[in-house]
């Protein structure tokens, strides 16, 4: 009995295992450092979105990303106008994080826009048989005072099925692409980035009314006070 319920257990297993896991993408919450008051939709803000600083293996990667995000944030209209600029100038000669923070923003001046965006992409794995991964960090700068409006770094991976018996002949399901991979990322960001939080915008319009029914009754107070005196 002990023997036959063993052997059962052992078919189970294998059926379990034969064929393919599979392959699928993975994409977190982005890490942010820096998400501060994001333009209203309703105000006629102007966006200007330049190129990505690229990883020295895929010196092209940038740009493309620079324009996905561009297009992503077109269709998304939170902006009055959204521009592209192929000027690269503000990550090649500004060395120093302030120094090409002062580039873009000049940059941005001198497009006549409200906001920039400028990013860096810090991976671009093409794994092929193995993970593929993607990691971007980007900046959302207000021109005018040169404040970071959101920061933050996304990423995403495409992970392979797996094949566990060697007896198994299907084919498994394909690695997502890299690019496939950049896409989520970027879209990931820019949802994350206008996520707009009204529980906290009701909190703080509770919050005014009620420093602004304090203040009443403080006057109201000292208007009795002075009638009483």
């Amino acid at each position: 009995m002990k023997k036959h319920g063993l052997i059962i257990l052992i078919l189970a297993t294998l059926f379990n295992l034969w064929g393919c896991t599979p392959s699928f993408l993975y994409v977190p919450k982005p890490t942010v450092y820096v998400k501060e008051g994001l333009p209203s939709r309703e105000t006629p803000f102007r966006l200007a979105v330049l190129p990505f600083e690229s990883p020295d293996y895929y010196p092209e990667i940038g740009m493309y990303t620079a324009k996905l995000f561009f297009q992503k944030l077109l269709e998304r209209r939170e902006f009055k106008e959204v521009s592209f600029s192929q000027e690269t100038t503000w990550y090649e000669k500004g060395g120093s994080w302030n120094g090409r923070t002062e580039l873009a923003v000049e940059e941005g001046k001198s497009l006549k826009s409200d906001y920039i965006l400028i990013g860096r992409i810090e991976r671009y794995q093409v794994g092929h048989i193995t993970s593929n991964g993607v990691i971007v960090t980007v900046r959302l700068i207000e021109v005018e005072t040169e404040e970071t409006i959101y920061f933050a770094t996304g990423y995403g991976s495409g992970k392979p099925g797996k094949t566990f018996l060697i007896m198994d002949l299907k084919a498994g399901s394909p690695t997502p692409s890299t690019t496939s991979v950049l896409y989520a990322v970027v879209d990931n960001l820019i949802k994350d980035c206008f996520k707009r939080n009204y529980w906290k915008a009701l909190k703080r319009i509770f919050s005014s009314l009620h420093n602004e029914d304090n203040l009443f009754c403080l006057e109201v107070r000292e208007q009795g006070a002075e009638i009483r005196s």
